[in-house]
Parts: structure tokens; sequence; C-alpha cells
């Protein structure tokens, strides 16, 4: 579904040796250059300040879900609590991840998003299904079981949701009709002993792909922060914030809302939803959204603002408006009672799509509050594609020059 967009950036020249080229006039008449900003600086601020520390955290944090407790606990007093326990461990590990959503870069970015896809299938071309974890849970009964030889549908952060959050211990798509049996003389503490153990694999994978992104990056560190490669590094970094377009409006929001069509052709689409069973798509969204402002602003050191103050559009507001947009999505999520999953499957119930594309026409006075958000990031993209592409000059990502949404 996602295509990596492909860097065309042109906000310094190629050569290191050349960045002394006007980048416009301002108001005042007088020339702003960029000749002499630190770009590196920049970018080690991204870099030691924002990127690695995101990483490190998630890292860390992987290491510390407690799944071999819950399976150590079925069956005894002390299951329930387990499992609570571990469940918010993996509230907190999906939201550390989705700030690294805002940065796939680097690592992240390379070989189609293999990396990424494997930590979190949603929005790649296997999607999240339960068929993909069942069928694993039984082969992981197996001596020779390899995780490796399972498809992304199958691990990550979103198959761990499953097993962590779905209590229908009914199997949805079984590998044979032998194994259906098998499964359907299990008692239910058995059964829930069988998942949990694969439960334990996908949980180790994604502790080894949260260190294999760490070592990654690392390596690439002084390849990102050295200038003769500035000009690509600001590339990957300003195609980072376009995540807000294409996963965020587009597929987060845009796909379970029918407002995109990506082959579901009702009137919503709640099965496209992400993070079903927690029911906390909104709350990553919400996280998108903040992460989104500080990749904007480099947080407290040097950023895109920065750039932008230095030149012709300095006095334009083109920061301010999409700080002031991102905030507007963010207070709207925030007022919501209801998750996008219940809405999506009222939607389909009705049938009736057409409040809900009004209410992303005109998302201030909307009546279907999902769409009334997909409405509020279609402001902050347009402007970013727009005002922001210019102010930079950069050029469009590529799936950005084809979006007419």
């Amino acid at each position: 579904m996602f295509r990596r967009y492909i860097s065309l950036a042109t906000l310094i020249t190629a050569s290191p040796l050349l960045m002394t080229g006007c980048v416009g006039s301002s108001g005042s008449g007088q020339s702003e250059s960029l000749d002499d900003f630190p770009f590196t600086e920049m970018l080690a601020n991204y870099t030691d300040n924002i990127i690695e520390p995101s990483y490190r955290s998630f890292a860390e944090l992987s290491q510390t879900i407690s799944v071999s407790s819950y399976c150590d606990a079925i069956g005894s007093d002390g299951e329930s609590s387990a499992l609570d326990a571990a469940q918010h461990e993996w509230l907190d590990l999906m939201a550390s991840w989705q700030a690294n959503e805002m940065m796939i870069i680097g690592p992240l970015a390379s070989s189609d998003m293999s990396l990424r896809n494997r930590i979190l299938s949603y929005g790649s071309n296997f999607s999240h299904n339960a068929c993909a974890v069942d069928q694993a849970v039984i082969a992981a009964t197996e001596p020779d079981f390899s995780i490796v030889t399972r498809r992304n549908s199958a691990r990550g952060l979103d198959a761990l949701e499953y097993l962590l959050f779905n209590q229908d211990l009914d199997h949805s798509c079984p590998a044979t009709t032998e194994a259906t049996q098998d499964w359907n003389d299990l008692t239910d503490s058995e059964r829930k002993t069988q998942r949990c153990a694969y439960a334990k694999f996908v949980s180790a994978d994604i502790t080894q792909q949260a260190q294999t992104l760490l070592e990654q990056w690392d390596a690439q560190r002084s390849d990102f922060l050295n200038p003769v490669n500035t000009s690509e590094s600001l590339g990957a970094l300003s195609d980072a914030l376009f995540y807000i377009e294409e996963y965020v409006k587009d597929t987060k929001a845009g796909i379970p809302t029918s407002i995109i069509n990506s082959g579901c052709d009702d009137a919503a689409c709640p099965d496209d939803v992400e993070s079903p069973y927690t029911e906390t798509s909104f709350a990553n969204i919400r996280i998108n959204l903040q992460t989104f402002k500080t990749l904007l602003t480099g947080g407290s050191g040097l950023g895109f603002d920065d750039v932008i103050a230095r030149t012709e559009f300095s006095d334009s507001g083109i920061i301010e408006n999409l700080l002031s947009d991102t905030g507007a999505a963010v207070s709207f999520i925030d007022s919501m009672d209801q998750s996008l999953l219940d809405q999506a499957e009222a939607q389909l119930l009705s049938g009736d799509e057409t409040a809900c594309t009004n209410s992303a026409a005109n998302p201030d006075s909307g009546s279907v509050d999902m769409c009334s958000l997909y409405g509020l990031l279609k402001r902050i993209t347009d402007r970013l594609r727009v005002d922001f592409i210019a102010a930079v000059n950069l050029d469009l990502p590529e799936r950005s020059q084809s979006d007419n949404d």
C-alpha cells in the first residue's frame, strides 16, 4: 500500500562546496541566504535529540513487556493481573512506536521499509489478519519452528495486540482440518497457553528488530551527518514529514471512513482500522501529530522553522499555521468519546456516506467525527505540500505529486 517517498530535495545544492546560493529575497528587498546556515548542527539535533532517543526508548520498552509472566500465570489466581500488566506494557510499547512511525528514515526506509513492516505491518502490503496469526500459533508447536518463516501480518506489534487483547479462543483459519480438531480438543487454559507460547516468539522478535534498528541507525549516523550527504539527509527528513499525509490522513483516517478507496467499496471499512482490538487508533494518530510538530521545529534545537526564518517566507507564518492546524486536530481527538472502530461500524451499518463526505469537506461543522478529523488532517497536509514545500524549496515526494484528495 505504502510507497516510499523518493527524495528530491533541493533545499541546498548537491555539493557542499556550493552551499552559498541565495534561496530568495525578503519582503524588504534584502537577500536572505543559507550559505552559512549550520545544516550539520541541525541534522545532529534531529539525530541525537529526537530520532535516536526515540528509537532507544522503544528498544528498552520492548525488553520489559512481561509476556512470559502472563504465560506462567495462566490457570492460576494471578492470570488476570498478569494479563493486565502485559496489556498495559503493550500499550506503552505501541505508543512509543507511533512516534517512530513519523521517523521513517535510514534503516526504516531502506529495503521497501522491510524493518518497519516487520515491527508494525499496518499499512504495508501484508495487512494484519487473524488467520495468519492463528496459523502461526499452530505452527509454533513444531520443534523446528522459526518466526522468520512467518509473514509480517503474523508478526510485530499488530500480531501481539491480537494475541493479548482478543479473547476469542476459536481459531479463525487453522492450517488443516486436523489442526482444527486438535484445537477444538484443547481446554480454554490449554488454548491460552498455546497462544501465549507464540506471543513469546512475537515479543522476542520485536525486541530483536528494535535492537537491529538501533544498530543500523548507529552505523548510518556518520553518513547522515556527513556534509557531503547534507542534501540527501535533509530530503530524508522532509520526506518523513509526509508520513502525515499518506499514512495518517489517507490510510489511518481515509481508508476506514471509506473516503480513500483501497479495495473496500462499502460505506465504511472497520476491518481496516489500526489497533482494532485496543481501539486506540485515535491515540496513535494523536502521537503521530505531536511528533510531526517536533519534526517541524526540531524540538528545542535547530529545525525546519529556523531554515524558513532565513528565507523570503520568514514572515509568512507557515510553521505557525502548521502548528496551529496540528494543535486543532489534537484537540479534536481529545474531544471525541467514540473510537474510530465504533464510528466506522456505525457508518457501515447505516450505509450513508453523505454525512461523512460533508464532514470531511467542512470539519468545523461536521456531524461525523472521524470524517471531520480527516478534513482537519487535510488542512495540515495541504499546507505541508504547498506552503512548506515552497518555503524550503523542495520538490514534492513522489506520492504527494499525484494526491488530489
